[in-house]
């Protein structure tokens, strides 16, 4: 019994900086993780990346703390998704006005996200470009591999502070371990309750149209739906359902425009939607022809974003729109959304499409009949 007891000690000591995240208002689900994951395979991938840190000769150079003067480059990778930037790096609201400069190291597949960003100096995508003398520390997103070597090969002699460190496998709500993290790190000494309060996903608001695509959107008001999907799961397959039932809600003063967004992979859903019919309604599609940025423009424009859990939905909610959200089983709301969101989300107990498209439509009447005036 002594043996096993220190053994469980020892384990839990391990699987601890992996599976606990140190702020107690993040929400996260560790014993749900570890339900279904071993705790010794918690251990052993801990003690791996301890092992590369000291073998690199990084483990000295980490230091736990950002002076408020220190030119930073903050390094995320590893990452391929859209919504996950946005939410992991949403803690950078928290740095405007900051005295030293900040800067981001990113893949290239998500550097657009951040092009015109108004905390981040500069971005880039490319590590030859930067130059390591323009920094006195760097900024680690976590210490998952990519992000490891990139640190290693070309900033092996700058000090580093990590946001996240070792933490990896329990679902948590990105969003607040961001702005958490960020306080933490750099000092910023904002009080949880005031945290809780700011957490919302962050991109530069910006609500003004280019000329070109001012001039294509119908007059009044209108709806913004998130069309296509990575995974099927998350796709969402009553569109046409939803409108129907929304065109026999619709009375005069609700909105009238039906924007449909999102990337190649909605085109073929959202030509389909085209060839519907409605009395009241008018839809254009602009799937796969906007940049993100200019889609974030439109949705801040519009009365109401409506769309399943994904990248557009985050992008969504870092602008003033409020949102009717969908969610599959797997993905619980309170570890996606915040208060600062303003979302109203509806979860069902399988897929997306499970959610009943007369039930959206009341959810979306309902909202818009509750939104304050903009």
């Amino acid at each position: 019994m002594p043996l096993q007891r220190f053994i469980a000690r020892r384990l839990g000591a391990l699987t601890e900086p992996s599976t606990r995240i140190p702020y107690a208002w993040v929400y996260h689900e560790p014993e749900v993780f570890l339900q279904r994951t071993s705790s010794l395979n918690v251990a052993k991938k801990y003690l791996h990346r301890r092992l590369r840190l000291a073998l690199s000769g990084q483990s000295s150079r980490e230091v736990r703390r950002v002076s408020p003067d220190a030119r930073v480059l903050w390094i995320y990778g590893g990452k391929a998704s859209v919504g996950d930037a946005v939410m992991d790096m949403s803690g950078r609201a928290l740095l405007r006005g900051r005295e030293g400069p900040v800067d981001l190291l990113i893949t290239p597949g998500l550097k657009a996200v951040f092009e015109g960003d108004d905390i981040f100096r500069h971005v880039y995508d490319d590590p030859t470009r930067v130059k390591p003398g323009d920094y006195d520390v760097v900024v680690l997103q976590e210490f998952n591999y990519p992000t490891l070597r990139l640190k290693r090969k070309y900033f092996p002699t700058l000090p580093f502070a990590c946001l996240f460190r070792f933490f990896h496998g329990p679902d948590r709500n990105q969003t607040q371990f961001s702005l958490a993290a960020v306080n933490d790190i750099f000092s910023l000494g904002l009080a949880s309750d005031d945290l809780f309060a700011r957490a919302k996903p962050y991109l530069r608001q910006e609500l003004a149209l280019p000329e070109s695509m001012a001039g294509r959107l119908s007059p009044g008001s209108f709806l913004v739906l998130a069309m296509g999907g990575v995974e099927p799961r998350r796709t969402y397959a009553h569109w046409r359902e939803f409108l129907q039932a929304y065109d026999i809600a619709y009375q005069p003063g609700m909105p009238d425009g039906v924007v449909l967004l999102g990337s190649s992979n909605g085109v073929e859903a959202a030509n389909a939607l085209m060839q519907a019919k409605f009395v009241h309604l008018k839809l254009q599609s602009f799937v796969g022809q906007l940049t993100l940025r200019d889609a974030k423009r439109v949705i801040g424009n519009a009365a109401l974003f409506v769309g399943a859990d994904g990248g557009l939905m985050h992008v969504a909610h870092t602008t003033p729109t409020p949102s009717v959200t969908l969610f599959a089983k797997a993905e619980p709301p309170y570890l996606r959304l915040t208060p600062g969101c303003r979302s109203t989300p509806l979860q069902t107990d399988s897929d997306v499409s499970a959610v009943d498209a007369a039930e959206l439509a009341e959810t979306v009447v309902a909202t818009l009949a509750s939104a304050p005036t903009r």
